[in-house]
């Protein structure tokens, strides 16, 4: 097993090789301070990823300095860059994909596990936003008018998925906490599906 310390050395010269290529390739975006960013943030993924492998307990501590570092240094890169007004869903997407990661600690009660799953969930596809406004500013295909109603469906039923499987296990309230995230979602489901075929004004 490598020893978290080589692996932190190597997470660090890394960071800092990113750091000047991006100021190599981006020398004349007269953004020196943007480094102000970049600087911390390879120090935070340093960190994180030195703290990830160490595991037990301090792991989940590690993961949540590492995404820290890693939307941090996003930043910094696409202001050294100059591409802020292109790049900003990724600050949809990345902070998304973070919350949904966290589900690998999720709790092992059925209740608790349900919802951290639900949340996971709903961060996973919210981190397809990102992606979806790229695809329309390429104008590739024709969307629908009210295509953000398609997130209300998938939203809904993440919620429901979740209800079912909460529901097969044998607890006390299973039935009332089933029931009381299947409501919602369905109610979601019927919304987004009255919006997108434009049965309901805006």
């Amino acid at each position: 097993m490598t020893h978290p310390r080589y692996i932190a050395a190597l997470t660090a010269g890394l960071a800092l090789l990113a750091i000047m290529v991006l100021n190599l390739v981006w020398d004349d975006t007269g953004r020196p301070w943007a480094n102000a960013i970049l600087i911390p943030a390879g120090l935070m993924v340093t960190s994180g990823v030195a703290l990830l492998t160490r595991g037990r307990g301090i792991a989940f501590l590690g993961y949540l300095v590492l995404c820290a570092g890693l939307l941090t240094g996003t930043v910094g890169a696409l202001l050294i860059a100059t591409r802020m007004g292109w790049g900003w869903p990724l600050m949809v997407t990345l902070p998304c994909l973070a919350v949904a990661g966290t589900y690998l600690w999720a709790p092992p009660h059925p209740v608790a596990r349900a919802l951290h799953r639900t949340i996971a969930g709903l961060a996973l596809l919210g981190a397809t936003v990102g992606p979806a406004f790229f695809l329309l500013r390429a104008d590739l295909f024709a969307w629908p008018e009210h295509w953000w109603a398609l997130y209300l469906i998938a939203a809904g039923a993440v919620v429901l998925g979740n209800a079912l499987e909460l529901a097969r296990h044998r607890i006390a309230y299973r039935l009332q906490g089933a029931a009381l995230l299947a409501g919602p979602a369905l109610i979601t489901m019927l919304l987004g599906f009255r919006f997108l075929t434009g049965a309901l004004p805006l």
